[in-house]
């Protein structure tokens, strides 16, 4: 039982560890945003997945194998405790685990790493006296096997859920840029976007038929989004943006607001691999969530009331 979950941390600690590693970029945005870490990102964007692998190695080696339970245990309650004192502090910053690990739900994601902390204690005390708890094996083994198949539950349910984009950037705030309004006279910096409510921004091309038909949904739905600002901006010509703009008639929509991101700095800053690309924002401006492809009214609103 202790080699076993022994492995399951060797295979936990490369896995998160191997993740930041492959992707630093984004991990670094979120310890950016983070308001306990950001002073340290730079360092702790190396330190924290370089000492999960070396953790992974030392929990390999069986002569420091408890050492590193001890360690793990450690690691995985201060973990927990940071987790609560951000989800606390503000419920937008995201989870900067890596991987998959980054789909649970805050209440998932907490009785995650208890269960850890659980399983990590476990293996210290079979460790340190096995002869001592050998009456209590049953009870032992089966509060094991049940806690690896809630874990093996955690881990289904958020690969079962639906994809969520990841930038790196949730619940850091919009920075300024300048969309070039459809009057073709008046500049709109970001900066001037009112706080106190939700806003949705959409990335999107003239020629896009899944930018049409994200636009059209919105339409159709717009009395649901209760006064909710959109504002649709493109990087294409003027000209372009002018004829979608004509074409779906949104001047007939106060809530919705069009113009071209001359600079194209609203996809190039979160890195947009195709539109069209929607990002929710919260009403102090920071951003909820991220997605790749073609939105609808329902899953917007949902993100939004979040």
């Amino acid at each position: 039982m202790v080699n076993l979950i022994a492995y399951f941390f060797i295979v936990l600690f490369l896995y998160t560890g191997g993740n930041k590693l492959t992707e630093p970029h984004f991990f670094k945005e979120q310890l950016i945003s983070s308001p306990l870490l950001g002073s340290m990102a730079g360092f702790a964007t190396w330190a924290l997945p370089i000492g999960e692998i070396l953790l992974a190695i030392a929990l390999f080696i069986p002569a420091s194998r408890l050492k590193a339970l001890y360690a793990t245990c450690a690691v995985m309650t201060l973990f927990t405790v940071y987790f609560i004192i951000i989800l606390l502090m503000d419920n937008q910053l995201s989870c900067s685990c890596g991987g998959i690990l980054e789909e649970l739900s805050p209440k998932q994601h907490i009785f995650f790493n208890t269960t850890c902390i659980f399983l990590s204690g476990l293996a210290i005390k079979l460790a340190k006296q096995p002869k001592s708890i050998l009456r209590f094996k049953w009870l032992i083994n089966t509060a094991a096997i049940g806690a690896f198949l809630f874990i093996a539950w955690t881990i289904f349910v958020a690969f079962s859920a639906p994809v969520m984009g990841k930038t790196g950037f949730e619940g850091r705030l919009l920075p300024s840029f300048k969309i070039f309004l459809s009057d073709s006279i008046t500049y709109l910096n970001t900066n001037d976007i009112p706080l106190g409510k939700p806003f949705i921004i959409v990335g999107f091309s003239p020629t896009c038929k899944h930018c049409a038909a994200e636009t059209e949904n919105i339409i159709r739905n717009i009395d649901r989004f209760k006064g909710m600002r959109i504002y649709f901006v493109t990087p294409y010509p003027f000209s372009e943006m002018k004829g979608f703009y004509r074409y779906f008639k949104i001047s007939k929509y106060p809530s919705l607001v069009m113009g071209t991101d001359t600079n194209n700095f609203f996809m190039s800053y979160f890195k947009a691999e195709g539109v069209p690309f929607t990002a929710i924002f919260d009403s102090k401006k920071r951003l909820k969530q991220a997605m790749g492809s073609q939105a609808n009214a329902d899953n917007l609103i949902k993100v939004a009331a979040e």
